[in-house]
Protein backbone atom coordinates (compact mmCIF):
# COMPACT_ATOMS: atom_id res chain seq x y z
CA UNK A 1 0.00 0.00 0.00
CA UNK A 2 1.22 3.35 -1.17
CA UNK A 3 0.33 4.55 2.61
CA UNK A 4 2.65 3.33 4.54
CA UNK A 5 5.50 3.23 1.76
CA UNK A 6 8.17 5.75 1.46
CA UNK A 7 8.07 8.57 -1.78
CA UNK A 8 11.63 10.06 -1.88
CA UNK A 9 12.53 12.98 -3.56
CA UNK A 10 16.02 13.56 -4.95
CA UNK A 11 17.28 16.65 -5.32
CA UNK A 12 20.68 15.72 -8.11
CA UNK A 13 21.74 19.45 -7.18
CA UNK A 14 21.98 19.53 -3.54
CA UNK A 15 24.99 20.28 -1.52
CA UNK A 16 26.74 21.41 -5.13
CA UNK A 17 25.79 17.58 -7.13
CA UNK A 18 26.27 15.91 -3.89
CA UNK A 19 22.35 14.82 -4.14
CA UNK A 20 23.50 12.78 -7.63
CA UNK A 21 26.83 11.69 -6.27
CA UNK A 22 25.41 10.14 -2.99
CA UNK A 23 22.07 8.84 -4.46
CA UNK A 24 23.57 5.64 -5.31
CA UNK A 25 25.34 4.76 -2.07
CA UNK A 26 21.67 5.64 0.05
CA UNK A 27 19.70 3.68 -2.11
CA UNK A 28 21.94 0.38 -1.70
CA UNK A 29 21.33 1.15 2.29
CA UNK A 30 17.83 1.86 1.72
CA UNK A 31 17.46 -1.77 -0.31
CA UNK A 32 19.82 -3.39 2.38
CA UNK A 33 17.33 -2.03 5.14
CA UNK A 34 14.35 -3.11 2.91
CA UNK A 35 12.50 -0.19 2.85
CA UNK A 36 9.70 0.21 1.27
CA UNK A 37 9.75 2.96 -1.03
CA UNK A 38 9.42 4.69 -4.51
CA UNK A 39 11.63 7.34 -5.75
CA UNK A 40 11.69 9.97 -8.64
CA UNK A 41 14.24 13.11 -9.43
CA UNK A 42 14.04 16.62 -9.13
CA UNK A 43 14.52 18.28 -12.28
CA UNK A 44 14.07 22.06 -12.04
CA UNK A 45 13.62 24.50 -9.59
CA UNK A 46 9.97 24.02 -8.72
CA UNK A 47 9.87 20.39 -9.86
CA UNK A 48 10.26 18.71 -6.03
CA UNK A 49 6.74 20.88 -5.02
CA UNK A 50 4.94 19.14 -8.17
CA UNK A 51 6.22 16.00 -7.45
CA UNK A 52 5.39 15.71 -3.97
CA UNK A 53 1.78 16.94 -4.47
CA UNK A 54 1.69 14.33 -7.18
CA UNK A 55 2.60 11.71 -4.74
CA UNK A 56 0.45 12.05 -2.11
CA UNK A 57 -2.79 12.88 -4.44
CA UNK A 58 -1.60 9.24 -5.60
CA UNK A 59 -1.63 8.01 -2.07
CA UNK A 60 1.59 8.39 -0.60
CA UNK A 61 1.54 9.81 3.13
CA UNK A 62 5.58 9.24 3.57
CA UNK A 63 7.42 11.65 1.62
CA UNK A 64 11.05 12.14 2.12
CA UNK A 65 13.42 14.53 0.31
CA UNK A 66 17.14 13.85 -0.45
CA UNK A 67 18.47 17.47 -0.13
CA UNK A 68 18.92 20.24 1.53
CA UNK A 69 16.71 23.39 2.94
CA UNK A 70 15.61 23.93 -0.27
CA UNK A 71 14.42 20.88 -1.22
CA UNK A 72 12.96 20.75 2.12
CA UNK A 73 11.02 23.58 1.35
CA UNK A 74 9.90 22.61 -2.18
CA UNK A 75 8.10 19.24 -0.85
CA UNK A 76 7.02 20.80 1.89
CA UNK A 77 4.88 23.24 -0.14
CA UNK A 78 3.97 20.48 -2.51
CA UNK A 79 2.18 18.48 0.42
CA UNK A 80 0.56 21.43 2.05
CA UNK A 81 -1.25 22.71 -1.21
CA UNK A 82 -2.34 19.03 -2.08
CA UNK A 83 -6.27 18.95 -1.48
CA UNK A 84 -5.84 14.90 -0.85
CA UNK A 85 -5.84 14.27 2.55
CA UNK A 86 -5.40 16.97 5.92
CA UNK A 87 -1.43 17.69 5.66
CA UNK A 88 -1.38 16.72 9.33
CA UNK A 89 -1.74 13.36 8.14
CA UNK A 90 1.05 12.89 6.11
CA UNK A 91 4.76 12.82 7.27
CA UNK A 92 7.99 14.26 6.19
CA UNK A 93 11.49 13.15 6.30
CA UNK A 94 14.93 14.54 5.49
CA UNK A 95 18.00 12.62 4.61
CA UNK A 96 20.45 15.57 4.68
CA UNK A 97 22.29 16.48 1.72
CA UNK A 98 22.42 20.08 1.28
CA UNK A 99 25.14 22.99 1.91
CA UNK A 100 23.57 24.65 5.21
CA UNK A 101 21.33 21.86 6.21
CA UNK A 102 19.48 24.36 9.02
CA UNK A 103 16.03 22.99 9.48
CA UNK A 104 17.92 19.79 11.00
CA UNK A 105 19.53 21.28 13.55
CA UNK A 106 16.69 22.51 15.58
CA UNK A 107 15.32 18.55 15.71
CA UNK A 108 18.82 17.31 16.09
CA UNK A 109 18.77 15.40 12.97
CA UNK A 110 22.55 13.93 12.31
CA UNK A 111 23.78 15.24 9.54
CA UNK A 112 24.78 12.53 7.92
CA UNK A 113 22.72 10.34 5.36
CA UNK A 114 23.06 6.51 7.36
CA UNK A 115 21.80 8.22 10.52
CA UNK A 116 18.95 10.03 9.01
CA UNK A 117 18.24 6.71 7.12
CA UNK A 118 17.70 5.17 10.10
CA UNK A 119 15.51 7.81 11.80
CA UNK A 120 13.00 7.11 8.67
CA UNK A 121 12.36 4.09 9.42
CA UNK A 122 12.10 4.29 12.85
CA UNK A 123 9.11 7.19 11.56
CA UNK A 124 9.26 8.93 14.83
CA UNK A 125 7.83 11.52 14.30
CA UNK A 126 5.99 14.91 15.83
CA UNK A 127 3.69 17.63 14.46
CA UNK A 128 5.35 20.65 13.04
CA UNK A 129 4.17 24.17 12.48
CA UNK A 130 3.80 25.74 8.96
CA UNK A 131 3.81 29.49 8.24
CA UNK A 132 2.40 30.91 5.14
CA UNK A 133 3.18 33.69 3.08
CA UNK A 134 1.16 35.57 1.12
CA UNK A 135 3.34 38.10 -1.09
CA UNK A 136 3.71 40.10 -4.46
CA UNK A 137 5.54 39.50 -6.92
CA UNK A 138 7.26 43.60 -8.45
CA UNK A 139 4.37 43.77 -11.48
CA UNK A 140 2.35 43.20 -8.22
CA UNK A 141 0.85 40.07 -8.67
CA UNK A 142 -0.15 38.21 -5.23
CA UNK A 143 1.49 34.96 -4.54
CA UNK A 144 1.85 32.73 -1.10
CA UNK A 145 4.40 30.20 -0.37
CA UNK A 146 4.83 28.24 3.06
CA UNK A 147 7.97 27.68 5.12
CA UNK A 148 8.59 25.04 8.08
CA UNK A 149 12.30 26.44 8.84
CA UNK A 150 13.00 30.51 8.41
CA UNK A 151 11.64 33.61 6.55
CA UNK A 152 13.80 37.07 6.46
CA UNK A 153 13.87 40.76 5.16
CA UNK A 154 15.96 43.32 4.91
CA UNK A 155 19.78 42.56 5.34
CA UNK A 156 18.18 38.56 5.46
CA UNK A 157 17.08 38.76 2.10
CA UNK A 158 19.77 40.54 1.04
CA UNK A 159 22.17 37.76 1.90
CA UNK A 160 20.08 34.82 0.34
CA UNK A 161 20.17 36.75 -2.88
CA UNK A 162 23.85 36.89 -3.09
CA UNK A 163 23.79 33.30 -1.70
CA UNK A 164 22.15 32.11 -4.74
CA UNK A 165 24.10 33.31 -6.82
CA UNK A 166 26.73 31.54 -8.84
CA UNK A 167 28.86 30.36 -6.33
CA UNK A 168 32.61 29.49 -6.47
CA UNK A 169 34.00 26.15 -6.62
CA UNK A 170 34.60 26.58 -2.99
CA UNK A 171 31.17 27.76 -2.13
CA UNK A 172 30.30 24.84 -0.14
CA UNK A 173 29.16 24.52 3.54
CA UNK A 174 29.17 26.86 6.66
CA UNK A 175 32.59 28.42 5.47
CA UNK A 176 31.07 29.88 2.49
CA UNK A 177 27.94 31.10 4.36
CA UNK A 178 30.16 32.70 6.39
CA UNK A 179 32.22 34.62 3.72
CA UNK A 180 28.86 35.83 2.50
CA UNK A 181 27.45 37.27 5.61
CA UNK A 182 30.72 39.06 6.23
CA UNK A 183 30.90 40.68 2.61
CA UNK A 184 27.16 41.57 2.26
CA UNK A 185 27.29 43.10 6.05
CA UNK A 186 29.54 46.06 4.31
CA UNK A 187 27.26 46.87 1.30
CA UNK A 188 23.92 46.53 2.81
CA UNK A 189 21.52 49.89 3.38
CA UNK A 190 19.02 49.24 6.00
CA UNK A 191 15.49 50.69 4.30
CA UNK A 192 11.99 51.31 6.33
CA UNK A 193 9.73 48.74 6.83
CA UNK A 194 6.36 48.58 9.17
CA UNK A 195 5.54 45.37 11.05
CA UNK A 196 1.94 44.80 12.83
CA UNK A 197 2.17 42.15 15.38
CA UNK A 198 -0.67 40.79 17.05
CA UNK A 199 -1.95 44.10 18.90
CA UNK A 200 1.63 45.82 18.11
CA UNK A 201 3.25 48.08 15.10
CA UNK A 202 7.29 48.47 14.47
CA UNK A 203 8.72 50.79 12.35
CA UNK A 204 12.21 51.13 11.28
CA UNK A 205 14.75 51.37 8.71
CA UNK A 206 15.93 47.74 10.10
CA UNK A 207 18.60 46.25 9.48
CA UNK A 208 17.71 42.69 10.08
CA UNK A 209 13.88 40.99 10.36
CA UNK A 210 14.12 37.29 10.92
CA UNK A 211 10.77 35.03 11.87
CA UNK A 212 11.27 31.51 12.64
CA UNK A 213 9.78 28.96 12.70
CA UNK A 214 12.37 27.12 13.73
CA UNK A 215 15.77 28.36 15.27
CA UNK A 216 18.92 28.49 12.62
CA UNK A 217 19.46 30.01 8.91
CA UNK A 218 22.53 31.12 7.31
CA UNK A 219 24.39 27.96 7.74
CA UNK A 220 23.93 27.59 11.35
CA UNK A 221 22.96 31.39 12.24
CA UNK A 222 21.10 31.79 15.44
CA UNK A 223 19.18 34.89 15.00
CA UNK A 224 15.52 33.38 16.05
CA UNK A 225 16.60 31.24 19.28
CA UNK A 226 12.91 31.28 21.40
CA UNK A 227 11.73 29.55 18.26
CA UNK A 228 9.47 26.49 18.89
CA UNK A 229 8.46 24.76 15.77
CA UNK A 230 5.15 23.21 17.26
CA UNK A 231 3.56 26.38 19.83
CA UNK A 232 1.53 27.92 16.65
CA UNK A 233 4.02 31.35 17.17
CA UNK A 234 6.58 32.65 14.51
CA UNK A 235 9.47 34.10 16.74
CA UNK A 236 10.81 37.41 15.15
CA UNK A 237 13.67 39.48 15.86
CA UNK A 238 14.91 42.98 14.29
CA UNK A 239 17.69 44.58 14.16
CA UNK A 240 17.03 48.51 14.44
CA UNK A 241 20.45 50.66 14.16
CA UNK A 242 22.86 48.09 14.35
CA UNK A 243 26.18 48.99 12.32
CA UNK A 244 27.95 45.94 10.02
CA UNK A 245 31.25 46.01 12.17
CA UNK A 246 29.13 45.83 15.11
CA UNK A 247 28.32 42.72 14.01
CA UNK A 248 31.12 41.41 12.59
CA UNK A 249 32.45 41.75 16.07
CA UNK A 250 29.85 40.32 17.35
CA UNK A 251 29.90 36.89 14.73
CA UNK A 252 30.60 33.96 17.46
CA UNK A 253 26.85 35.48 18.60
CA UNK A 254 25.25 35.24 15.62
CA UNK A 255 25.90 31.68 16.16
CA UNK A 256 25.19 31.48 19.76
CA UNK A 257 21.95 32.77 19.96
CA UNK A 258 23.23 35.49 22.31
CA UNK A 259 23.37 38.29 19.35
CA UNK A 260 19.03 38.67 20.21
CA UNK A 261 20.03 40.63 23.78
CA UNK A 262 21.96 43.31 21.50
CA UNK A 263 21.34 46.46 22.35
CA UNK A 264 19.78 46.98 19.08
CA UNK A 265 18.26 44.29 18.95
CA UNK A 266 14.22 43.40 19.67
CA UNK A 267 12.47 39.56 20.10
CA UNK A 268 9.30 38.66 20.61
CA UNK A 269 6.38 35.69 19.97
CA UNK A 270 3.71 36.02 17.72
CA UNK A 271 0.80 34.86 15.46
CA UNK A 272 0.74 36.82 12.30
CA UNK A 273 3.02 39.42 10.94
CA UNK A 274 2.03 42.31 8.23
CA UNK A 275 4.85 43.96 6.71
CA UNK A 276 4.43 47.03 3.91
CA UNK A 277 7.25 49.14 3.17
CA UNK A 278 6.86 52.33 0.94
CA UNK A 279 6.08 51.81 -2.64
CA UNK A 280 9.35 52.87 -3.83
CA UNK A 281 11.46 50.84 -1.85
CA UNK A 282 9.75 47.51 -1.81
CA UNK A 283 11.40 45.06 0.69
CA UNK A 284 12.16 41.30 -0.42
CA UNK A 285 11.09 38.18 1.78
CA UNK A 286 12.74 34.94 1.71
CA UNK A 287 11.91 31.38 3.23
CA UNK A 288 14.18 28.73 3.69
CA UNK A 289 16.84 30.31 1.90
CA UNK A 290 14.41 30.42 -1.39
CA UNK A 291 14.20 34.47 -2.53
CA UNK A 292 10.33 34.60 -2.76
CA UNK A 293 8.62 38.35 -3.49
CA UNK A 294 8.01 41.54 -2.09
CA UNK A 295 5.62 43.30 -0.32
CA UNK A 296 3.18 44.03 0.89
CA UNK A 297 3.16 40.58 3.09
CA UNK A 298 1.52 38.83 5.35
CA UNK A 299 2.54 35.91 7.39
CA UNK A 300 -0.09 33.75 9.21
CA UNK A 301 0.24 30.57 11.10
CA UNK A 302 -0.80 27.48 10.01
CA UNK A 303 -0.45 25.02 14.06
CA UNK A 304 0.58 21.38 13.67
CA UNK A 305 -0.47 21.23 9.75
CA UNK A 306 2.41 18.27 9.10
CA UNK A 307 3.96 15.48 10.96
CA UNK A 308 7.96 15.09 10.70
CA UNK A 309 10.83 12.55 11.43
CA UNK A 310 12.90 13.47 14.64
CA UNK A 311 15.15 11.86 16.44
Amino acid sequence: MTETKWFIIINPKAGGGKGLRKWKKIQQLLNKMAMDYDFAWSESAGHSMVLAQEAVEKGYRRLAAVGGDGTAHEVVNGMIEQTAVPSDQLVFGLIPVGTGNDWIKTHNIPNNYKKAILLLQAANTKLHDVGKIDYHTPEGNPQHRYFINVAGLAYDAFVTKATNEKRPFWGKGQLYYLYVILRCMTSYVPQPIKLELDGQQLEHAFYNITIGQCQYNGGGTKLVPHAVPDDGLFALTVFKDISAWDLIINTPKLYSGNIIHHKEAYYTQTKSIQITSPIDQPAYIEADGELLGQTPIQLTMLPKAIRVVVR
